[in-house]
């Protein structure tokens, strides 16, 4: 599917046109609802519906009631549109931190605005850091990392001789270079440690 469509045909089922509609990224809106039957139109309406539904974190039950309510449709009937709605969107069941995070951000921004709307901006403020912290920008990034250009101790092996050697040259006043000559720069891949609980 390199051109992110599905081809319509007579054999689709319902739920393959409408996938088909969200996997177009080449047409202007207008033409792929006319791509879309009146039947799949109105089972995409129900579809979104139901997804709206949960993401207001409600549960597939309360879901299925605002089907009824709205598109007089059997409760049977609505549970197999809950059910196509996570076929179609993903189940929210198994919602990542990530997604939780963003949906968390989606509420205090809905808080933030009617802080401002009712001129409370000590609260729009605290609002506004919060989801300055859950998006991770209180953590200012730097180009620089510290860790690697932090002071290192190497330990020296040596025989006594050398020891001997490089005590009499800095009492003097000199210098040693411990670098060695004709050194060969290789390609390597630093193997970071993986977190707690990682596979």
């Amino acid at each position: 599917m390199a051109n992110n469509k599905l081809k319509l045909s007579s054999s689709d089922t319902h739920f393959e046109n409408i996938l088909a509609y969200y996997l177009d990224t080449e047409n202007p809106e207008e033409v792929k609802l006319k791509s879309l039957s009146e039947a799949d139109q109105k089972l995409k309406n129900r579809w979104e519906t139901a997804f709206t539904a949960l993401l207001e974190f409600r549960s597939p039950e309360d879901a299925v009631k605002r089907l009824m309510t709205l598109f007089g449709v059997s409760k049977a009937t609505a549970y197999r549109d809950v059910q196509r709605c996570e076929m179609l969107f993903g189940s929210f069941k198994r919602f990542d931190k990530e997604a939780w995070r963003y949906i968390s951000i989606e509420r205090k921004h809905k808080l933030y605005q009617l802080a401002l709307k009712d001129k409370n901006i000590e609260l729009a403020y605290k609002i506004d850091k919060e989801i300055d912290s859950l998006l991770g920008l209180k953590d200012q990034d730097s180009p620089i990392d510290l860790e690697k250009i932090q002071a290192q101790d190497y330990d020296i092996i040596m025989s006594k001789k050398q020891e001997r050697l490089i005590k009499q040259i800095l009492s003097s006043g000199g210098a040693v270079n411990m670098n060695v000559p004709n050194t060969i720069d290789i390609d390597f891949e630093e193997i970071k440690r993986k977190e707690d609980g990682e596979a």
